[in-house]
């Protein structure tokens, strides 16, 4: 049960946060997890204890709940009245839609075999690189819509992965993990009762925790139905202050693998 407040002596825009929080189902924890803040600092600030959050700490309570243009303005008026700072809206929301085209940039003029990631693991952006290590040409000239978790269980596809169970409970630990802040959301819960239709899925999902903030790489193995086994390593890249997509990279993992990599011209000179 969270703290009730004398809201009388608290600013508009501390009961704002509160008030925002609370109508998208969000608690103090999960709101700091989402904007990478203490637990301790979100409490102070809805009790008005930190009166001069900067602007960036606004704009990450902004993205993490998802707040509408109307909430976002009322926001900015309270901000600006407890603080005399003033947030550029229109500047924010410029930064907010240029992300997605920043991601599918990074990967595009990205050697390796790279894709992209949205918030929800939904694969937003493949290089060509990426859509022939994975096999997955067919997919992506169909404009069909790829979520990781589905592409690794896919039963297709799970035969090509060696280890394939130990790579399904290391993506389903991180998978937990970069969502748990997201389970009230209409997108996930639909998400979500999808992947369970998904041969061994359920018994994966059921015997697997978050196991902690996920390792930026990890080696696994595919077997590629030309180029033969490939030892892979995972690289990801994030975006400082913005969860909304992540860049992955699959770089060499052994000589064999890069020197495969170095035929097909995807090895940076």
């Amino acid at each position: 049960m969270e703290t009730q407040y004398d809201t009388k002596r608290i600013s508009d825009f501390a009961q704002l946060v509160t008030r925002f929080r609370q109508k998208h189902s969000m608690s103090q924890g999960q709101l700091a997890q989402a904007t990478r803040l203490s637990r301790t600092y979100v409490y102070h600030l809805e009790t008005g204890q930190r009166a001069n959050p900067s602007p960036a700490v606004v704009q990450n309570i902004v993205r993490a709940l998802e707040l509408t243009l109307d909430e976002r303005n009322l926001l900015y008026d309270a901000y600006t009245q407890l603080t005399g700072q003033y947030i550029d809206s229109e500047l924010f929301e410029g930064t907010l839609l240029d992300m997605g085209e920043l991601a599918r940039l990074l990967v595009y003029n990205t050697s390796y075999p790279a894709h992209s990631l949205d918030r929800l693991w939904f694969l937003h952006s493949w290089n060509a690189a990426a859509t022939t290590l994975f096999e997955v040409q067919e997919a992506i000239r169909k404009g069909e819509k790829l979520h990781l978790l589905a592409l690794v269980f896919d039963p297709l596809m799970r035969r090509r992965f060696h280890g394939w169970e130990n790579l399904a409970r290391r993506l389903m630990s991180d998978f937990l993990y970069d969502t748990r802040t997201m389970t009230h959301l209409p997108e996930y819960k639909v998400l979500w009762k999808n992947l369970r239709e998904l041969p061994e899925f359920r018994r994966i999902a059921s015997a697997t925790y978050p196991r902690g903030k996920p390792a930026p790489s990890f080696v696994f193995q595919v077997q590629h139905s030309e180029l033969g086994r490939l030892t892979l390593r995972t690289a990801i890249t994030g975006f400082t202050g913005v969860a909304s997509y992540s860049m992955v990279s699959y770089v060499p993992g052994d000589q064999q693998t890069l020197d495969m990599y170095r035929q097909h011209g995807w090895q940076p000179k």
